[in-house]
């Protein structure tokens, strides 16, 4: 009778084990990753609507046709250059929600003046 050759049972289960110790070590450094990443774009997001203030201020200073001054989260939204992905206007904030449930704020806690841009703050 010839031998047969292969893995037993056991040894199966033991590889199973060791793959499953593997995943358990590995997925909470995945999703440590990925809201880092998140944070990371909610930061970009930040700096682009400064920068969008910044603007959009010389350019209503400067009566560029359209321009409107900062005094909500739905003229923040339309001084940037796109709409950020995900992002909402709503009162005097922009919002967004990541996949790890955590809520991502930029507020403007200052409209813009005849003298002065408006100012934000983020909540994260």
């Amino acid at each position: 009778m010839p031998s047969q050759r292969g893995f037993t049972l056991v040894e199966l289960l033991i590889v199973v084990v060791i793959l499953g110790l593997l995943a358990s070590v590995a997925l909470p450094k995945l999703q440590d990753v990925s809201t880092e990443a998140e944070k990371a774009a909610a930061e970009g997001v930040f700096a682009a609507a400064q920068s969008a203030t910044t603007t959009n201020f010389a350019a209503v200073r400067a009566g560029r046709t359209g321009a409107n001054p900062v005094t909500n989260g739905l003229t923040l939204l339309s001084a940037m250059e796109s709409t950020p992905h995900g992002w909402s206007g709503a009162g005097n904030s922009l919002t967004f929600t990541g996949n790890s449930g955590m809520i991502y704020t930029i507020s403007i806690i200052r409209n813009e003046s005849d003298t002065s841009k408006a100012m934000l703050t983020k909540s994260w």
